[in-house]
């Protein structure tokens, strides 16, 4: 066996100090890559090629990715990208991208807002004089409330306070008092329920080749301007790079390679289409139909559609991916197993008997199909949750008829009728504009402002979502709504969620159960 390093991502200061600067791409790893399956010659004596021949490279790769429609080829290329001054409404549709992406943002906890914003090119002269105003009103209510907020937190948690204040005495910085990094933290992400959707955010981000392309198509025709923008700027900083691997990306440079028009209607027309569609639907809708509703089990803000065995399910998995028994023996084993409390219980905990608090679970839990949620979330909650990319994730558009996330340490300081009134104006301004912009009066809104999410998440990926959000260090909203997804998760299937706790539980979960 032999592993060769063939090449890894670099700052690009320090390509530009290469000399051949046209070799500085990652097309020619896709190249050599893409030619694999079929030259009977080493890998690295097709890298060397590609980088001696890049036109020739750029050409195979045309040919491969797309006139054979090898789009996976495109994913050996690999890049990065510094993203500042993007809203965080706009951060939520560049997000959107599952695979293929890393995203690193600016955190509202840790870093101390000074209220930039993004102003939506939609909006008339005028109105941005009116939007500057309710930013204000926003940004007002997080720099006056803040440091009562911080004086909250310090006051209600006195065991880090003290921690705290142990660090400063003995020279410790700020920077690096974690104690008073945590408490000033939660402080600051509280405040931030009254901040527009608009506020500047900027980010690292990573994506390959296909992914890239994937995302300039689908914001090409954005309702957002910005958005819309964003995409013109990923293309333009990449395709002198890479031009052989976002060919789809430009409608010109397709037609002129391979003389026919790029078909871009699903991007450009299926959104606006199923939306207008879906609105004369439900107009039309008629109460004689009978009505079908799913089998639901509701809790505080989370609803589970019930509708599948997935305790059976997993339990057949299992077994059957471990024996060498047919699929029909494996349900009539699992069957017997699930029937009985005990039984299944006893089979759940062998399954799971190695497991630490950092392991994921067996590929088996991902076999039983997906539990389906809807949710109802703050966009607080909603920036983290759009994070577990592995889940399908439907978000609607924000809903102020949905009310108001209010967090409990604004209410204890009795701030939350100021909160209130800050979005109840910053409503008021997005009913104003929705007529007029659509879906960029959405910029009005908070941080607080709700919207409907429809989730389908396998239990392999929900463990993952209940180690990370229902641990003592997890942001309050999402932990909420972490705790009612599994809360509803162990009703239907108490065996396959065993051991779902946040991090900081799990041990304690898994003795109780071992008695170890």
């Amino acid at each position: 066996m032999k592993v060769k390093l063939a090449g890894y991502n670099i700052d690009k200061s320090l390509i530009k100090q290469i000399a051949d600067q046209d070799q500085a791409t990652p097309e020619t790893i896709s190249a050599a890559y893409a030619r694999i399956s079929r030259d009977p010659r080493d890998v690295s004596e097709l890298r060397k090629e590609a980088l001696e021949q890049m036109e020739k490279a750029r050409r195979s790769n045309k040919a491969i990715v797309f006139g054979m429609s090898h789009h996976s080829v495109a994913e050996h290329a690999y890049f990065n990208f510094d993203v500042l001054q993007i809203s965080r409404l706009a951060l939520e549709e560049l997000e959107a991208r599952r695979i293929g992406s890393a995203y690193t943002e600016k955190s509202q906890r840790y870093i101390t807002l000074e209220g930039d914003f993004v102003c939506p090119a939609e909006f008339s002269i005028d109105d941005v004089e009116i939007f500057k105003a309710l930013i204000k009103e926003q940004n007002t209510f997080y720099q006056r409330n803040l440091q009562r907020l911080i004086e909250y937190q310090f006051d209600t948690h006195p065991e880090l306070s003290e921690q705290a204040k142990k660090a400063a005495d003995k020279g410790v910085s700020n920077k690096m008092n974690r104690a008073k990094n945590t408490l000033e933290g939660w402080a600051k992400e509280d405040a931030r329920y009254a901040l527009s959707l608009a506020t500047q955010a900027q980010l690292g981000l990573s994506f390959n080749a296909r992914t890239l392309e994937h995302s300039i198509r689908i914001m090409r025709h954005s309702r957002l301007a910005e958005s819309r923008e964003l995409s013109l700027k990923l293309y333009d900083v990449t395709r002198r790079v890479t031009p052989s691997l976002i060919i789809l990306s430009d409608p010109e440079e397709f037609r002129k390679t391979f003389k026919t028009e790029l078909q871009d209607n699903h991007y450009k027309l299926t959104g606006s289409s199923l939306r207008k569609y879906v609105k004369q639907l439900i107009k039309g809708f008629s109460r004689k139909i009978r009505v079908v509703t799913p089998d639901l089990l509701i809790g505080k803000k989370e609803k589970l559609i019930r509708e599948i065995d997935v305790d059976k399910n997993i339990a057949a998995a299992v077994i059957h991916k471990n024996s060498i028994i047919t699929i029909e023996k494996a349900y009539q084993l699992a069957d017997y197993i699930v029937k009985d409390q005990q039984r299944r219980d006893n089979f759940f905990a062998e399954v799971m008997k190695y497991i630490s608090a950092f392991d994921s679970l067996p590929r088996e839990f991902e076999f039983c199909g997906e539990l389906k949620y809807e949710l109802v979330v703050s966009a607080s909650n909603f920036a983290q949750l759009k994070r577990h990319r592995l889940m399908t994730l439907l978000a609607q558009d924000y809903d102020p008829a949905l009310g108001i996330t209010i967090p409990t340490s604004i209410r204890s300081i009795g701030f939350d009728a100021e909160l209130k009134d800050v979005c109840d104006k910053s409503e008021a301004l997005y009913r104003d504009f929705l007529p007029k912009y659509g879906k960029a009066a959405e910029y009005c809104l908070t941080n607080a402002h709700r919207r409907r999410v429809l989730i389908s998440v396998n239990p392999r990926e929900l463990y993952h979502l209940s180690r990370l959000r229902e641990d003592e260090h997890a942001q309050w909203d999402i932990k909420e709504t972490a705790g009612g997804m599994i809360k509803l998760a162990k009703q239907v299937a108490p065996g396959s969620f065993l051991l779902a706790s946040g991090k900081d539980k799990f041990q304690q979960i898994k003795k109780d159960i071992y008695k170890k």
